[in-house]
């Protein structure tokens, strides 16, 4: 099972921008995308059923959503959550029994206001987080019998060394996703940025899911190959992981 996460930056239909994300998504073909910063004509084939946040919190083009999630040749049931603008989630059937809910997010940048809370000294972020990791527990209380998938656009690494984001909002991540019970999959020796760019650059977008038997990271990934690649196609790289996982691969 692959599962992606992308922020498009904003990149419309039928750009120069857009056809390229396009070549990568379709390389990349993974069963579930958590898109950010996205638009709803960009899409990673028919055979995928999807789910977006409300309407952006900001002056937008007509069908941009802060997330998108694609999943391939399964129902996907839109399941409300706190920051409809921000946030998007989703429950997958597996079988009669078992679940898996989606939970797309971005999270406030560096200098990023949220509703009423400044950016400075974090306030923004960690106001948001707190939203958002109520809906985590939440969502594992209203349905045991679904295993809980958080991706998306974090804007903060999780890395020793520091990259992006501030002690403070870092601090904030760990924290929220220990109480959670989430642990992320895509830091540290996880990290696909970090290894592809030699330990110059860490990851911001992650992956997180519950620790629990069975569940077995095959790889993770990042693209494009290159900085130099990166130009011109977006401001983040995508990640990706593979999981050798019975309830997800069905």
């Amino acid at each position: 099972m692959k599962i992606a996460t992308w922020n498009l930056e904003r990149a419309l239909p039928g750009t120069p921008k857009a056809d390229r994300q396009q070549q990568w998504i379709d390389r990349i073909n993974a069963d579930i995308w958590v898109l950010t910063e996205t638009h709803g004509g960009i899409a990673p084939g028919g055979n995928y059923r999807s789910i977006s946040s409300g309407l952006p919190d900001r002056p937008a083009e007509e069908g941009e959503r802060w997330v998108q999630i694609w999943v391939r040749d399964r129902d996907i049931t839109p399941v409300p959550t706190a920051d409809a603008a921000r946030t998007a989630c989703g429950l997958i059937a597996l079988d009669s029994e078992h679940g898996c809910l989606i939970y797309g997010t971005i999270l406030p940048w560096l200098d990023s206001d949220w509703r009423t809370y400044p950016a400075a000294n974090g306030e923004a972020f960690t106001a948001a987080l707190g939203v958002q990791q109520a809906d985590w527990i939440q969502l594992q209380i209203t349905h045991p019998n679904a295993t809980l998938v958080v991706a998306g656009d974090f804007n903060q690494d999780l890395n020793v060394l520091p990259y992006y984001g501030s002690r403070r909002t870092k601090q904030a991540l760990r924290q929220a996703l220990l109480e959670a019970n989430l642990e992320c999959l895509t830091f540290g020796d996880n990290d696909p940025v970090r290894r592809l760019i030699n330990s110059q650059h860490s990851n911001i977008d992650h992956i997180c899911m519950p620790h629990r038997f069975g569940l077995q990271i095959q790889s993770t990934f990042a693209w494009p190959d290159s900085l130099e690649d990166l130009r011109g196609l977006s401001d983040h790289f995508g990640v990706g992981l593979e999981v050798n996982w019975s309830e997800i691969s069905g």
